[in-house]
């Protein structure tokens, strides 16, 4: 079994690998990663003022049914995506829940996708509520990645008048990560010069890809954060984890995207 251990003097080592490694890919590309917050149920809940800050969810309510979206209300009791409606049930007694009404969703997202298209025609959509932007040369000729997400993000709440979530960085990993550190509403950015520590520090259950079933063999592994990761190499990984291992060797590892490797 290989297990990780860490001393002061390995993980400062082991920023220095990390440092090295950002030098060698391309770090001159721009990409933000969009994500609406809590999607379907915000559509509910502009839709339907009576539901407004109140906990809602959107799904099936049936013995077998499961939350598909849950409002920011309804998480602080605990309720996610994919919980029995059941158990979400008996976490909240005022649960509001709301039949999905997917043809509406799938028209805002267009409507939000529309949007994306005025900066740049390098849009890949994730679901109906994310996608990746590369914006390093964008229509409106702004010069910073920050700049055009703020700009989508306010450009988002005047016409839908719901809000989004951005990350900035240079690649998709980095820039998902960040769309989640500050939500709801919020805008995150991950520099090159910050890439190396934050990655060193994550934790394993919020790199990209890394599911729960993955994290637990991780942490029996012995593999708790990123600087657990950018020690191994790309054969320790696949042998590890079959083809996901060259994922997570490039995109965590060397901190590059599949589209940029040469």
């Amino acid at each position: 079994m290989l297990v990780i251990r860490e001393t002061g003097d390995t993980l400062f080592a082991i920023l220095e690998q990390a440092c090295e490694r950002v030098n060698q890919v391309d770090t001159s590309r721009k990409i933000v990663h969009i994500d609406m917050d809590a999607f379907f149920a915000s559509v509910e809940q502009r839709d339907h003022p009576e539901y407004r800050g109140r906990p809602l969810v959107v799904g099936g309510n049936s013995a077998r049914g499961v939350v598909a979206a849950a409002s920011y209300e309804a998480r602080q009791f605990g309720i996610r995506s994919a919980m029995a409606m059941q158990k979400a049930l008996a976490q909240c007694a005022n649960l509001i829940v709301v039949s999905p009404r997917m043809e509406v969703y799938k028209t805002v997202s267009s409507q939000i996708r529309e949007m994306f298209l005025e900066h740049t025609d390098l849009v890949e959509p994730l679901s109906l509520d994310e996608a990746f932007l590369d914006v390093t040369r964008n229509k409106k000729g702004i010069p910073s990645a920050s700049w055009v997400a703020q700009e989508i993000r306010a450009t988002i709440h005047e016409r839908t008048g719901l809000t989004a979530s951005a990350g900035v960085s240079f690649n998709k990993f980095l820039a998902k990560v960040a769309s989640g550190m500050n939500k709801p509403n919020g805008l995150t950015l991950i520099s090159p010069e910050q890439a190396p520590a934050f990655v060193a520090s994550l934790p394993i259950e919020k790199f990209f890809g890394v599911g729960k079933a993955t994290a637990d063999r991780m942490h029996q592994m012995g593999i708790a954060t990123g600087a657990d990761l950018l020690r191994l190499t790309l054969e320790e990984l696949e042998s590890a984890f079959g083809k996901a291992g060259r994922t997570y060797y490039w995109t965590e590892v060397k901190i590059s995207d599949p589209s940029t490797r040469t």
